[in-house]
């Protein structure tokens, strides 16, 4: 008997099936569409949130449906190993390239091709890097949006610029960025949609001024309504129930983590499917789902991340999870920036490096001022348990 398909998406970045507990900013984004196609103004729009709460298929549902408006709309990720200025000039590129041949607002590019440079835009082809000559990402994306920009209001829509991992940019192409929006969004219909880590606002408030043109909405985990649906909606779709006590337990396990309801749905449709031909999720099948989603995470995700940890990084996650557990009766997932420091015999000034580097990299946040904990949910138990093995 063939196996049933998986409905379930643990990969990162993958849409689920059923996209859950984000009608709120998703109605902030059309709100920015409706305004800026009134000839109204609109602030840029910014989400916030922990690695895995499901941002980047935010972002990319934000971007389909600026598509379906008749909208010209890019998404582009920021990635450390791609120089900043040719990741611009390709969102500039990938804008253009949704022209069709003799569209109106093919034809307002034309002087653009005729101008030669570091980025050509020639009716639906381009080019990047022409000979001699380098790349002005900048100068090109803004040129090129606002060319767009004014074609597409006399269709009566606009551009909307999506952008993934916004703190990966360091503070000064971030603030040309920022800037290059602010000067757009005043003469033409453009929506800027992007999201990053927690401590994306602070970071934009060093990199630029005028902080009162965004809007920032936090995207956290999901809510217990919100993960039952998230785990029954795609089984439904495919006439497959799932029984309570184990629709409780992947509730229990995931914590509203997005990525984590994803992973185990999915291992325990996988042994649902090793079974034969089934109708219904069981309590069996989420526990034979558990120890495979264990190895999973602790060579995948816990383990790779603890892998990119350098030696002073991981005396101070190990620090963290010690004093987590240290009132074994009343455990607590939060600490003490300040009681870490007195931990490692040092003061704030001396590890506050080390501290900001872990908060840049999204291995831990600050849920409120001096507090610490880490952005996974499991990390700590993953951290004991390799201690007890190491013998630290």
């Amino acid at each position: 008997m063939p196996s049933r398909p998986n409905p379930y998406t643990p990969g990162a970045g993958d849409p689920p099936r059923a996209l859950v507990g984000r009608d709120d900013q998703l109605s902030l984004a059309n709100t920015v569409r409706t305004q800026l196609e009134a000839g109204y103004a609109a602030n840029c729009l910014l989400f916030t949130g922990l690695r895995g709460v499901g941002k980047t298929v935010l972002l990319k549902e934000v971007r389909n449906r600026f598509l379906t408006r008749g909208w010209l709309a890019t998404y582009v990720q920021i990635r450390p190993s791609i120089p900043v200025d040719r990741a611009f000039a390709e969102v500039a590129l990938r804008v253009s390239g949704q022209l069709t041949a003799g569209a109106r607002l093919a034809r307002a590019l034309k002087s653009l091709a005729k101008r030669g440079g570091g980025l050509q835009v020639m009716g639906q082809g381009a080019t990047i890097g022409a000979a001699g000559g380098s790349v002005d990402g900048y100068r090109e994306l803004t040129e090129i949006l606002g060319k767009l920009g004014q074609a597409a209001r006399e269709d009566g829509v606009g551009v909307a610029l999506i952008i993934d991992e916004l703190q990966a940019l360091k503070n000064a192409p971030l603030g040309d960025l920022m800037n290059t929006v602010f000067t757009l969004r005043d003469e033409i219909p453009l929506a800027f949609v992007g999201c990053g880590l927690p401590y994306l606002p602070a970071k934009i408030s060093k990199a630029t001024t005028s902080t009162e043109r965004l809007r920032y909405e936090p995207t956290d985990f999901l809510v217990e309504l919100d993960a039952r649906r998230a785990v029954v909606e795609p089984a439904r779709a495919d006439g497959v129930d799932w029984d309570n006590t184990a629709l409780d337990r992947v509730v229990e396990l995931a914590q509203g983590y997005p990525y984590f309801l994803q992973l185990y749905a999915s291992e325990a449709w996988t042994a649902a499917n090793e079974r034969g031909e089934f109708s219904l999720i069981t309590p069996d099948d989420v526990r034979a789902a558990v120890p495979a989603v264990g190895r999973q995470l602790d060579i995948g995700l816990y383990g790779s991340r603890f892998g990119k940890l350098g030696p002073n990084q991981r005396e101070y996650v190990y620090a963290m999870e010690h004093l987590m557990r240290l009132r074994s009766q009343h455990p607590t997932r939060t600490v003490r920036s300040g009681d870490v420091a007195r931990h490692l015999g040092k003061n704030l000034t001396q590890v506050s490096p080390v501290r900001d580097g872990l908060l840049r990299a999204g291995m831990i946040h600050s849920p409120a001022h001096g507090e610490l904990e880490f952005s996974v949910p499991g990390f700590a138990e993953y951290l004991a348990r390799r201690q007890e093995i190491e013998g630290v």
